[in-house]
């Protein structure tokens, strides 16, 4: 009888110090962010940016399973997007149309366009190309 054993390799389970140095920011960032607008805000900043972490390890992305469609003629990534969507749909149009959910009031959020509006969508093209994952440049590379 044999016994098969692997071990990690080095520096498996350990973060960089470049991931130290973005948790960091990450979370002075959020603080930042909550003491100046609100607790929510911080906390909803941490909620962002560990999504963003995840969905960037998992190799998530909308264009990289049209891509995948385009040249390799497989849908799977495409069929997993439209239950994802469809899931939404479902779920979310009888609250909005309800106008509420578990007692609390469902509505769009409708506001005008501001400076915030503009520092947001410049981090986001900003954050795009530094994962990688900007819609026009991952597909094609």
């Amino acid at each position: 009888m044999t016994t098969l054993t692997k071990t990690a390799p080095p520096g498996i389970g350990r973060l960089s110090p470049k991931a130290w140095i973005a948790a960091l920011l990450l979370v002075l960032g959020a603080l930042a962010v909550g003491l100046a607008f609100g607790g929510n805000q911080g906390w909803l900043m941490l909620v962002g940016g560990g999504l963003g972490i995840v969905l960037y390890h998992a190799s998530f992305g909308f264009t990289s399973a049209w891509r995948v469609f385009i040249t390799e003629r497989r849908g799977r990534g495409l069929r997993a997007q439209m239950v994802m969507l469809a899931l939404a749909v479902v779920l979310f149009f009888p609250a909005l149309g309800a106008g509420t959910l578990f007692g609390h009031p469902v509505e769009g959020f409708v506001s005008p366009i501001g400076i915030s509006v503009l520092v947001g969508a410049f981090l986001c093209g900003i954050g795009m190309q530094l994962g990688g994952g900007c819609a026009s440049g991952t597909l094609f590379t």
